[in-house]
C-alpha cells in the first residue's frame, strides 16, 4: 500500500498543507486498486488454508517485491524477475502437537498467465506426478507446485506424521480454490497445431529463443514427426516491422556463421531455410507480428508440413489474412 509522507516543518510545509485533498484523492485510489484477493495485510486465504485445528499459522503473512525478492530467495530472485514477477505472499505454518511438522506457502503473482505458465514449466520436474490442481500442477515428496491464471504457486513441506502426509496437498487445494481467475492455459499456447505435439513439452522463453536477442520471447514445443523429435517456436514481437527485421537479423547471423541460406518458396518474402550451429536444419518465417520457425530437422519436407501448420493456427487464431 503507497505510504505519503508530510514534512513536519521545512518552507514546503503550507503548499503541502494546500494540497492535502489531491493527495487524500490519490491516496484512495491506490487503495482502491489492491487487487482482491489481498484485502487486507491479513491475507484471508492464507487462514483459509489451515487444515484443521492441528495446524497453525506461525505469525502473519510475509510479503516481497522486484526490489527486495533477492532477500527470500537470492539465488532465483533473477529468474522470476525476468518472467515479469509483481509480488510475493506467502506463510508458514506448524503442526501444534510438538510443531516439527511444517509447511510453506508461497503465492507469486507474476502478472498475466503466460508470465505463470512460464514459470511453471520451467520449474516442474521431468518425473514429477501430476495433481489435478489450477491451470497444471505438479508435485513429489516434500514439494508442490501449481499455476493458476496470473498466479504461480509453491509448497513446501517437512511432515514426518504419516497420517499427516495429505495435508500439504489439502492447504494447496484450498489456496487453490480461494485465488482469483480461471484454470485456462494461456491462449499462447494453441499457436501450436496438436497434431504430433508433445504434450507437455511446451515453454514459454524470455531472454532469446536460440539464445538471440532478437527472438527475445515466445513459445517453444517439441514434436514427433517420423520417429524424429523436432522442435518448433513462435516469437512474439511488437510489430510487423520488429517480425521482419528479427528474420533479417536471423539470416545475417548464418551468413556470418559462413551457413548458407534458401529462400522458402511459399512461405512468405522472408521465410528461409540453413543450417543451426547445433540444431541442424532450421526454417523460419513471418506472419504479422509473429516469427515462426523448426529445428533439429534432418530433412525438410516434414519441417515444412509442420511449419505451414504452425502459421496456417497463427492466422485462424489472430484472424490473419
Amino acid at each position: 500500500m503507497p505510504m505519503f509522507i508530510f514534512p513536519k516543518t521545512g518552507a514546503h510545509r503550507p503548499a503541502l498543507r494546500s494540497c492535502r485533498p489531491l493527495w487524500m484523492i490519490l491516496f484512495f485510489l491506490a487503495v482502491t486498486c489492491i487487487t482482491p484477493w489481498a484485502e487486507s495485510g491479513d491475507a484471508p486465504i492464507f487462514k483459509e488454508a489451515l487444515p484443521s485445528p492441528e495446524w497453525q499459522m506461525e505469525g502473519k503473512p510475509y510479503g516481497f517485491v522486484p526490489q527486495n525478492l533477492y532477500e527470500y530467495i537470492n539465488g532465483e530472485a533473477e529468474f522470476f524477475i525476468a518472467f515479469g514477477f509483481v509480488e510475493l505472499t506467502g506463510a508458514n505454518y506448524s503442526s501444534v502437537i510438538g510443531g516439527e511438522d511444517t509447511v510453506t506457502i508461497d503465492i507469486y503473482d507474476m502478472g498475466n498467465k503466460l508470465n505463470a505458465f512460464g514459470v511453471f514449466q520451467s520449474k516442474r520436474g521431468g518425473q514429477a506426478s501430476a495433481l489435478n490442481l489450477g491451470a497444471a500442477s505438479t508435485g513429489s515428496d516434500g514439494y508442490l507446485a501449481f499455476y493458476k491464471d496470473r498466479f504461480f504457486v509453491e509448497i513446501q513441506a517437512y511432515i514426518t506424521r504419516e497420517k499427516e502426509r495429505h495435508m500439504a496437498e489439502t492447504m494447496a487445494a484450498s489456496i487453490a480454490n480461494h485465488l482469483p481467475g480461471d484454470n485456462t492455459p494461456p491462449s499462447e499456447l494453441f499457436y501450436f497445431p496438436e497434431k504430433n505435439r508433445i504434450v507437455g513439452s511446451e515453454r514459454y522463453i524470455t531472454g532469446g529463443i536460440l539464445g538471440h536477442a532478437f527472438l527475445d520471447r515466445g513459445m517453444v514445443c517439441n514434436y514427433r514427426i517420423q520417429s524424429q523429435k523436432v522442435t518448433a517456436f513462435v516469437a512474439m514481437l511488437p510489430s510487423p516491422r520488429d517480425a521482419v527485421s528479427a528474420v533479417k537479423q536471423h539470416r545475417a547471423f548464418f551468413l556470418k556463421s559462413g551457413k548458407k541460406c534458401y529462400s522458402l518458396d511459399r512461405f512468405g518474402e522472408y521465410g528461409f531455410v540453413s543450417e543451426e550451429p547445433y540444431h541442424q536444419k532450421i526454417m523460419e518465417a513471418q506472419i504479422g507480428v509473429f516469427v515462426a520457425g523448426v529445428y533439429d530437422l534432418s530433412t525438410l519436407e516434414a519441417g515444412k508440413t509442420l511449419l505451414a501448420d504452425i502459421i496456417t493456427t497463427i492466422k485462424q487464431r489472430e484472424n490473419i489474412r
